[in-house]
C-alpha cells in the first residue's frame, strides 16, 4: 500500500511539473526589437516576371512566390511597400508531374527553380529543388518566396 501512496505522489508531482513546460509565455515576456526602426523597416513589393525560354510554368507560381514573400515578410514583422519594386525572374523551371512524383519519388527527378532578383542595382541569385515524393512545385516556390525575402531583408 505504501508503494502505492508514493507512486501515486510522484505520477502526480509529473504531472504538474509537466503542465508548467506546456504553458505559454507571460505577455510582456517577448523579446523586443532591438530598435524601432528596424520593426517598421519597409521592403519592395516583389514583382516576379517570367524568363526561362520554352519552360510551361503553372500560372500560380508567380503568386506563390510573391505569397511566399509576403508571409516571410510578415512573419518577420516587416512591411511591404508598394512604393519600392523589386524584380524576380524565374530563369530556369522544371515541374514534375504530381504523379510521377507520388509514384517515383526521387527517381522521378526534380522541382526545381532558379531566378534572379533585381533591386537597386544589386542582383542576388536564388535558386532551390525538391526531388522526394512530399514537397512539389507549390511548396519549392514558397520556399523561393522566403529566400528572396532572405536576400533583401
Amino acid at each position: 500500500m505504501n508503494i502505492k501512496n508514493h507512486l501515486g505522489l510522484f505520477l502526480a508531482a509529473c504531472a504538474v511539473i509537466l503542465s508548467g513546460c506546456a504553458t505559454t509565455a507571460q505577455p510582456g515576456s517577448a523579446p523586443q526589437p532591438a530598435t524601432a526602426a528596424a520593426s517598421v523597416a519597409e521592403l519592395p513589393t516583389l514583382k516576379v516576371t517570367l524568363d526561362c525560354g520554352p519552360c510551361v510554368v503553372k500560372p500560380t507560381i508567380p503568386s506563390l512566390i510573391a505569397g511566399g514573400y509576403n508571409e516571410a515578410a510578415a512573419k518577420a514583422g516587416r512591411k511591404v511597400t508598394k512604393e519600392k519594386e523589386a524584380s524576380l525572374t524565374v530563369k530556369a523551371y522544371v515541374a514534375r508531374e504530381d504523379a510521377a512524383r507520388f509514384m517515383a519519388g526521387a527517381f522521378a527527378g526534380k522541382d526545381e527553380i532558379k531566378a534572379v532578383i533585381a533591386y537597386q542595382g544589386k542582383t542576388y541569385p536564388v535558386e532551390d529543388y525538391y526531388r522526394n515524393a512530399w514537397l512539389g512545385i507549390d511548396t519549392l516556390a514558397k520556399k523561393i518566396g522566403e529566400m528572396a525575402y532572405a536576400e533583401l531583408k
